[in-house]
């Protein structure tokens, strides 16, 4: 063969951009070693330094969000909620809550991080711009399905955790919430014990209101907790004789969620290693070729037929990695 798959990254416009990107990717993991924090905690920290332009940018995004729901100007069935609070679970889940990095921080970093390297990418391997803008979004998408594959034993582990909480609470909810707190602090789960502590002191040492107090605990267990927490603020805003009953629902659904989360998890791994295995013998095959004829090469990466056809290949296994990822999401 007269001409190799790595024949621009070989040449000079190509050995550049690969040079700088492979000095970025060895100082990052440095700094992360030296740190010992996760990466996306450490650029949250590195883009504090950014905070005249970016950190007002962001925070003016937050703010507007949780003023439209504040004035029910949205509600939890719009796309823009169910986009905040998939992100609010991410950082829950990657353990980058600690951080104090907000949803919004999250995402435009992401779109940012990733932009760069797809555009780098297509230009190398491409040699067009183009392809960025077909490739950025789809690598966005698939960036965070990945975040979410990589976050679901954390992600199973809280929910769990957050249900067997939910259930000894109830049993004991007629003294009150914060009493019931109070009373089963040392048999609620370890991993998610430090946020009813935090709940307890923002109540006794703080003076939260007991409402700011439930909404500012909700924040920390995620939206498996909503209608908990919202039985939660009626029950001790309204004081009702007999309304600690509907705590009972509480505890009935979640046995029954247990239960179909079972079996749900079982029939996902089978779903998740056929999915992971067919796209693994795709890839093999498409690339074993690749590398070995030159008229494939060139096909793929020097026509526009041949990048729509890589990029819809992409699309259509990010489409499926997706959908397989929501039905996770939208069940667990």
């Amino acid at each position: 063969m007269s001409s190799s798959l790595f024949a621009n990254i070989a040449s000079g416009n190509g050995a550049t951009p690969i040079t700088i990107i492979f000095i970025i990717l060895l100082a990052i993991m440095l700094l992360v070693q030296i740190t010992n924090l996760p990466m996306i905690a450490l650029l949250h920290r590195g883009l504090g330094l950014l905070k005249t332009g970016f950190g007002k940018f962001i925070h003016k995004r937050e703010d507007n969000y949780h003023r439209d729901l504040e004035i029910g100007k949205i509600n939890e069935k719009r796309t823009k909620v169910k986009l905040y609070k998939f992100l609010s679970e991410l950082i829950i889940d990657l353990n980058l809550y600690s951080t104090g990095i907000l949803p919004y921080e999250l995402l435009t970093m992401v779109v940012i991080i990733v932009a760069v390297v797809v555009t780098v990418i297509c230009k190398i391997l491409f040699g067009s711009i183009a392809m960025t803008f077909i490739m950025t979004p789809i690598a966005i998408i698939a960036t965070f399905c990945v975040m979410y594959t990589k976050a679901n034993v954390a992600h199973d582990t809280r929910i769990e955790s957050v249900i067997d909480a939910e259930n000894i609470i109830c049993n004991n909810i007629k003294i009150g919430v914060v009493a019931a707190v109070k009373d089963s602090i040392n048999v609620i789960p370890k991993n998610i014990r430090p946020a009813f502590r935090d709940f307890i002191d923002n109540v006794e040492q703080k003076n939260y209101h007991i409402k700011t107090a439930l909404l500012e605990l909700n924040q920390q267990l995620g939206s498996v907790a909503d209608d908990f927490i919202k039985k939660c603020i009626v029950f001790e805003l309204e004081e009702e004789h007999g309304i600690a009953n509907m705590f009972q629902d509480v505890v009935e659904i979640n046995n029954i969620n247990m239960e179909f989360r079972t079996d749900m998890k079982r029939s996902f791994e089978e779903v998740k290693t056929q999915f992971i295995t067919g796209v693994s013998m795709i890839l093999v095959f498409l690339f074993g070729v690749i590398a070995i004829y030159d008229v494939v090469r060139n096909f793929y990466f020097k026509t526009a037929i041949g990048n729509a056809i890589l990029a819809a290949d992409a699309l259509i296994i990010v489409i499926e990695f997706m959908y397989i990822t929501y039905l996770r999401a939208k069940e667990l």
